[in-house]
């Protein structure tokens, strides 16, 4: 049997000193983070903590996202220290609720994708056409990023 070294009470800590205006001890093991981006905006992650000190994480708003597993800790804290200045610096673009409804349209997609594959018997000729527009969207996505200038956020 493993023993845990995960300290609630050092990331908690740590959380509030990168900026946390919330956080929920869900179970001894999971936590939903909640900082304040401002203007009614807020960026949610939920923490999870296995019993080997394995950390997953997911950010619950603005929009979900799946962020996986991490060593430790030490390892995640970084992570969400890093996304969160980033979003800190996106939401004072004139583009952010734009960019929002794009990101919770494009995870609906995915959704529905699913919802598709698992209740319809697709063809070859479907699925091929379903894969061609995903192929021409991340051909596009390649597009606008090497047009784009790139943002750097300094913590």
């Amino acid at each position: 049997m493993s023993v845990s070294t995960f300290s609630s009470a050092f990331v908690h800590t740590a959380l509030i000193q990168m900026g946390a205006n919330q956080i929920k001890v869900v179970s001894g093991k999971q936590m939903v983070i909640t900082f304040d981006l401002g203007n009614g905006l807020d960026l949610v992650y939920v923490l999870s903590v296995s019993n080997e000190n394995k950390c997953f994480l997911q950010r619950a708003r603005p929009y979900p996202m799946v962020h996986g597993k991490f060593a430790s800790t030490e390892e995640i804290l970084p992570f969400i220290e890093r996304d969160y200045h980033a979003f800190l610096n996106a939401r004072n673009s004139r583009n952010y609720g734009t960019f929002v409804d794009v990101a919770r349209k494009t995870l609906a997609l995915t959704q529905k994708m699913e919802e598709l594959f698992i209740t319809h018997n697709l063809s070859p000729e479907d699925l091929a056409l379903l894969h061609a527009q995903c192929d021409q969207m991340d051909a596009l996505m390649k597009e606008v990023a090497h047009r784009s200038p790139e943002i750097y956020c300094e913590l």
